[in-house]
């Protein structure tokens, strides 16, 4: 499953880049920075979740974009975004319910759709509408989830994890992700880039405990480099 998705995220990024090109003035680009994300509280039970973030996040990425003399520009991008969070949770009724208490560490492959609009010349402004989607490279998950039921005999079960959270996190994601930025020259053809990008999850992130309505937030401040590659096509 994990090899399909890297050979379909493999192909949109050859005819994205292909297609760039086909565009002239083309602009590549590195950068790394801090992400910082939440989860929303939906208000689905009585019982409220509790999250703790012991390590917020960090992100890489990779960008292939246009900068033609035109305003409108597209843009892609390629993100490794590691996450830490704990999710304490409970759901269920009079008659049976489960707590869970999660420890997770998820590393997810994003690929981010920018259509940009750039204002200036030599320092530029740029903004544009987003959307992402992503998958899921590699996960860690520890914790205790007891399941309860009443009934003749009672059902009690313990379950304790420790592995990755294939099954309790989404091997797939799909979202916005606005953002905007500002890029001016330091060296000939070399810019120095620094971006705001705010992402919000359209698919369930919180069905693994009992939370579907729930929605991850994500903020990420990003420095870095892009270098004017092909000019003049």
């Amino acid at each position: 499953m994990m090899v399909g998705n890297m050979k379909k995220y493999s192909t949109c990024i050859v005819l994205l880049f292909i297609s760039l090109v086909s565009f002239g003035q083309l602009q590549v680009g590195v950068k790394g920075g801090y992400d910082y994300f939440w989860f929303t509280h939906a208000d689905e039970s009585p019982y409220p979740v509790h999250y703790s973030y012991p390590d917020n996040s960090f992100m890489f990425a990779v960008s292939v974009r246009q900068r033609s003399a035109h305003v409108f520009n597209l843009g892609v991008e390629v993100q490794y975004v590691n996450r830490s969070f704990g999710v304490q949770s409970r759901w269920g009724g009079h008659g049976g319910g489960t707590d869970v208490v999660f420890d997770y560490n998820v590393g997810s492959l994003v690929l981010q759709i920018q259509p940009q609009f750039v204002l200036g010349s030599k320092f530029k402004f740029f903004i544009y509408p987003g959307i992402y989607v992503g998958t899921l490279l590699h996960s860690s998950l520890a914790g205790t989830s007891h399941s309860w039921k009443i009934g003749f005999p009672p059902y009690f079960k313990t379950d304790t994890l420790n592995g990755n959270a294939k099954g309790h996190y989404p091997s797939l994601e799909f979202g916005l992700s606005p953002g905007f930025g500002i890029e001016f020259p330091v060296y000939k053809n070399l810019n120095l880039v620094f971006e705001y990008n705010f992402t919000m999850n359209i698919t369930s992130v919180g069905g693994a405990w009992g939370s579907d309505n729930t929605k991850m937030l994500n903020m990420s401040f990003e420095v870095g480099l892009a270098y004017q590659l092909i000019s003049g096509l």
